[in-house]
């Protein structure tokens, strides 16, 4: 049945998706892309998503790249593209450092806009949507998003293949070269083929980064 959402497979090939990887050359707060509970960088805010009071929303100046550059979420699926969700608050400082660097960045806004279907989703409003699963939309809203895709602080930035199935999971604020070249890497299939579940993908992606100039340091 199509309430059965929240099946084991989803849940088992988003865990199967992560990949373990901190560290870059670019700011203080790097982001970690996980391989099973995604970790809170320590650098970043410890604020967990479902603490975030709605009462309390604030509106930046960089709110304009939500409805410029991404999609409208009533209906969220990869149209035949690679997808990306984007968990954000505007209670955080780095989704918001996120959002200013796309705006800044003409080279993000146009991969975004025009290669990926992307996403932004207010994790402080739950709102009613349609996500493609298996060939077909389902019900869902917001808080079930953030279950399903266990996201535990903002921003998150789920990478997709063209069937909607998470690829690359990263909890935490990305650099823009580092989003960038996270883009470029899916974008480049190294990771098709790849066995997600002994780290093929995370050694794909960590030797994307090493040959295209972000520094990358793993640690357990």
């Amino acid at each position: 049945m199509k309430n059965k959402f929240l099946s084991k497979t989803i849940i088992t090939s988003l865990v199967a998706s992560t990949i373990l990887l901190s560290g870059c050359s670019e700011g203080k707060s790097k982001a970690e892309v996980v391989e099973e509970k995604p970790k809170i960088a320590q650098q970043q805010t410890d604020e967990r998503v479902k603490e975030v009071p709605e009462k309390k929303i604030v509106y930046t100046k960089y709110d304009s790249v939500v409805d410029d550059v991404f999609k409208d979420i009533a209906k969220i699926g990869p149209e035949g593209k690679y997808m990306l969700l984007v968990f954000g608050t505007n209670t955080d400082p780095y989704t918001d450092r996120l959002k200013a660097d796309i705006k800044s960045s003409k080279e993000l806004t146009d991969k975004l806009m025009n290669n990926f279907s992307s996403y932004y989703l207010k994790a402080h409003e739950n709102k009613r949507l349609k996500l493609f699963h298996e060939g077909d939309y389902m019900d869902v809203d917001t808080k079930t998003m953030i279950n399903i895709y266990a996201v535990q602080s903002t921003p998150t930035l789920i990478f997709t293949d063209k069937n909607g199935k998470a690829v690359i999971v990263v909890p935490g604020y990305m650099p823009a070269k580092q989003f960038l070249e996270t883009i470029n890497f899916m974008e480049s299939k190294k990771w098709e083929g790849k066995d997600r579940k002994n780290g093929e993908v995370y050694e794909a992606l960590k030797n994307h980064y090493i040959n295209n100039g972000i520094d990358v340091k793993t640690k357990a």
